[in-house]
């Protein structure tokens, strides 16, 4: 996750990389897993440095397709970027919350779809670690260009640790 999002694509550096070393990050002395407060606190380091001029949602957003984008890179991420194009809309969510479980132990994280259609769900999400919900959307909204289909996402934010995406495609 680190290594997607900082290593590949942020390549912080000055303050940043010494902030995000301060709150557990040396990718000097990368680790494979990390505590669930460490990548929210680097991921608010992110949206600091390198997007604090953006609203809350917008930046964090941005920072969810960066990560994406990022994690595709890796060996991991070529190995679900290459089955996308396959899955439709739909199946991609069903599979989204065990994708965002790689690399985390956090059992708690809960990604529900009700109300679905054929061209829209709604995605209930508990999460624990209060990941924004905007993070979540710029991780949709790079499957969904993988997929070649226009959507929309609104955020419902309820708590820092609830919210409610409401995605639709055609």
């Amino acid at each position: 996750m680190f290594e997607a999002l900082f290593d590949r694509r942020l390549k912080p550096s000055g303050a940043f990389a010494d902030e995000l070393r301060a709150a557990g990050y040396d990718p000097a002395r990368a680790s494979a897993k990390y505590p669930t407060q460490i990548w929210v606190r680097c991921l608010e380091l992110a949206r600091t440095h390198a997007y604090a001029t953006l609203e809350l949602s917008d930046a964090y957003r941005h920072i969810g397709r960066e990560f994406t984008r990022g994690f595709l890179d890796t060996l991991s991420g070529k190995l679900i970027g290459a089955a996308i194009p396959f899955m439709t809309p739909k199946s991609f969510l069903r599979r989204l919350a065990n994708y965002m479980r790689m690399g985390r132990n956090d059992d708690a994280l809960t990604f529900d779809l009700a109300d679905e259609t054929t061209t829209s769900v709604v995605a209930v999400v508990h999460n624990p670690s209060a990941v924004p919900g905007g993070f979540v959307a710029g991780m949709i909204d790079v499957a969904m260009e993988k997929l070649k289909t226009n959507h929309s996402i609104v955020i419902e934010q309820k708590t820092p640790f609830d919210y409610v995406l409401r995605i639709s495609w055609g």
